[in-house]
């Protein structure tokens, strides 16, 4: 088996890639936010609404639910930390898949992986994504560039080798 493609991964790739663990490190500022806004809300309306209370204490309400606001952003920006990529990972790559390994290059460098380290493969809807026995390191190969023959090819040989897990660890979508 020789499969060899280059290919340029758009940036919405990773976001789909990596949207799961980017909902996950936005969570508790969304969910912040949202208690904070009830509450502020809550309480604005009822001191508007109470007789005998001043006015001026629905700012407190008010102040929460600026409060919230800011966490909405700072969820925001804590999953785009999580989902932008480095122009370098969208830059051209070519990879060659042989019986030995699977080797990745760009033109800042080269990485190969044997495949007697491979602990496991998935078929996920983009890619096929593999972990490595050694550190728990893990990369993907894109599916789209693969024509038909080639992702046949690449799908036997895995699953020849016993690499394929039956249900997906994540899902893109």
């Amino acid at each position: 088996m020789r499969i060899e493609f280059t290919y340029a991964r758009p940036r919405e790739y990773f976001r789909q890639q990596m949207a799961s663990s980017a909902r996950l490190a936005a969570m508790p500022s969304l969910i912040g936010a949202v208690l904070l806004a009830v509450v502020g809300a809550v309480w604005a309306v009822s001191a508007l609404l109470m007789e005998g209370v001043a006015d001026d204490l629905a700012l407190g309400g008010l102040a929460l639910i600026m409060i919230a606001v800011g966490l909405c952003i700072r969820a925001r920006e804590r999953w785009e930390a999580e989902v932008v990529v480095p122009a370098s990972w969208c830059s051209p790559r070519d990879w060659l898949i042989t019986e030995e390994a699977l080797e990745s290059t760009t033109p800042i460098g080269r990485t190969s992986w044997s495949w007697a380290g491979i602990r496991y493969a998935v078929k996920i809807p983009d890619a096929y994504f593999f972990r490595a026995e050694a550190g728990g390191q893990s990369f993907d190969v894109p599916r789209e560039p693969l024509t038909e023959e080639q992702e046949r090819a690449l799908a036997d040989f895995i699953t020849e080798r016993g690499l394929v897990l039956d249900e997906p660890i994540r899902s893109s979508r």
